[in-house]
């Protein structure tokens, strides 16, 4: 609707072009084009979770038993569990779920609250869990021996910068995954409000091979993109697969 010639007539003008964009705003063909629900397909599950410095050990028992139930549920596509590297008492759990169903099962199933119930006695917060979608997500592989390395990054970008955001995640996710050493490059999008969140999940054979990543032209290229926008600081850290 567009509110034409109300400098003739301010008063009657004005408040009748209110009463018809309310009218509007409340009919049914404006609440039509509210945003559609996420579309079908894989969801992905991100958990961060940290427990007392000494507890760490505890944490790591109670997240395999969860890891081994999880990964027996219908739907499951994969369950990592992570320790971060300078800082044990830090995890993050990485899983992929057939569907939406399938995560909301899991969500609400007795896995996790069994975890949930475990965890309060160590852990100074309830764990943080956010489902996803995917951007560029392809099959992991399985490291040729010890010492592989694990990245979970943040990325929130301002609401218009998406779009180039994802264009260039998706170049650099094809460049990562023919680099030396690389077992793995993802971007999922936060299922959650506007979508600008996203999580970032890669893995190399050795530390070696990370730092060489991160003076790749693909990766400094990426950088540059996504730089100006960022809507908080880019934060990204180093992992351990717990076996």
């Amino acid at each position: 609707m567009t509110c034409i010639g109300w400098r003739a007539a301010p008063r009657i003008s004005f408040f009748a072009c209110a009463l018809g964009l309310m009218f509007l705003a409340a009919s049914p063909g404006a609440r039509a084009q509210q945003p559609a629900p996420p579309p079908a397909g894989p969801i992905y599950s991100v958990t961060s979770i940290d427990v007392a410095a000494d507890a760490y050990g505890q944490a790591i028992g109670i997240l395999k038993q969860y890891r081994a139930a999880a990964r027996q549920q219908s739907g499951n596509q994969g369950a990592d569990v992570l320790q971060e590297i300078g800082a044990p008492y830090r995890f993050v759990v990485y899983e992929g779920w057939a569907d939406q169903a399938a995560f909301d099962a899991n969500d609400k199933g007795a896995a996790s609250k069994e975890l949930a119930d475990k965890l309060k006695a160590i852990a100074p917060a309830p764990y943080d869990r956010r489902a996803y979608r995917g951007v560029s997500v392809a099959a992991a592989k399985a490291p040729k021996g010890p010492g592989a390395v694990y990245l979970q990054a943040h990325l929130d970008v301002l609401v218009p910068g998406i779009a180039p955001t994802q264009a260039s995640a998706k170049q650099l996710a094809e460049a990562s995954r023919k680099g030396a050493g690389n077992l793995r490059w993802d971007i999922v999008q936060s299922t959650r409000g506007a979508g600008n969140h996203h999580t970032i999940y890669a893995a190399w054979e050795s530390r070696k091979d990370f730092d060489d990543f991160l003076m790749s032209p693909a990766e400094l290229k990426f950088r540059d993109v996504i730089a100006p926008l960022l809507g908080s600081p880019y934060d990204d850290r180093l992992y351990t697969l717990v076996e």
